[in-house]
């Protein structure tokens, strides 16, 4: 698990934002990927995907997702952000069609599923800009309470939808790893795009992997968040409190934290893992 700074910009939104990422207990490799970063405008994005498809494909997918999602939101920087995240889920899926179709057998079957959030400013402040596919999920934390910004795209969750599962027999279902939409998939795939929803100091948005939020009840993770520090405490508490769980998945969180009133601006960018050369840049 390791850690680096992106950038430091001078100017824009107070926003702090890390990502932290472990290899489950009973995993041999991490199959997740995850970036965070700054634009100049202070636009602040973070990138959580779950690669699926044995240990090859599964980390080569995720990294695929996260490298090319990441290009297309910063080619869109200021622009349209609903429309830079629909283009950004577009690219990946080609990005990792691509891979499948040049890689013979061996990584025909990967995909992944993936959370992006950016916060870019607005009218009256801050706003987040939001959209996933698959059960990889993203949270808000405000006053005390903690809101499922995201549903699953699987089965589990289907079922909770039509009524045929309560939240609590859904958590640690049998087949909560049926995923019912994936980048990667053959079928066109459908981002699901939240509605722009407008930031308050002190607001706290999580993004997580399932090695995350499939071991931890959304209570714990409220219960963690409440314990208030810096967002790279955050996120270091609650892989601690997941491996304490034994969680069964690579475990991956990203916090992105706006600070209270009177509090002074943080602009600190971290992201897991680097790149070879140490900047996603």
């Amino acid at each position: 698990m390791d850690s680096g700074v992106v950038s430091s910009p001078a100017a824009g939104l107070a926003i702090e934002v890390n990502v932290l990422s472990v290899c489950g207990p009973v995993r041999d490799e991490n199959q997740d990927a995850a970036v965070a970063w700054r634009g100049e405008g202070g636009e602040a994005v973070l990138i959580v995907a779950d690669g699926m498809g044995g240990h090859a494909a599964g980390r080569e997918a995720a990294e695929i997702v996260v490298r090319a999602a990441l290009d297309t939101l910063r080619n869109g920087e200021g622009r349209d952000w609903d429309a830079t995240l629909r283009q950004a889920f577009a690219d990946a899926q080609e990005a990792v069609r691509a891979a499948q179709g040049a890689s013979g057998t061996e990584l025909a079957g990967m995909g992944a599923t993936a959370v992006v959030a950016v916060i870019g400013g607005g009218p009256r402040g801050p706003v987040l800009h939001l959209a996933h596919v698959g059960d990889s999920r993203a949270y808000l934390y405000r006053g005390r309470s903690l809101l499922r910004l995201t549903a699953d795209h699987s089965l589990v969750g289907q079922m909770v939808r039509d009524g045929w599962l309560r939240e609590d027999e859904a958590f640690g279902h049998p087949d909560s790893n049926v995923i019912q939409r994936a980048v990667g998939q053959r079928a066109p795939l459908e981002p699901e795009l939240q509605p722009p929803l407008p930031l308050a100091p002190g607001d706290l948005i999580l993004l997580s992997s399932d090695g995350l939020h499939g071991a931890l009840p959304d209570a714990e993770i409220a219960a963690v968040a409440a314990r208030a520090g810096s967002a790279i405490e955050i996120c270091q508490r609650l892989l601690d409190a997941a491996l304490a769980a034994q969680s069964q998945d690579n475990i991956t969180v990203g916090c992105m934290r706006l600070p209270d009133r009177g509090q002074r601006r943080i602009t600190r960018v971290e992201t897991v893992p680097p790149t070879p050369e140490g900047d996603p840049t």
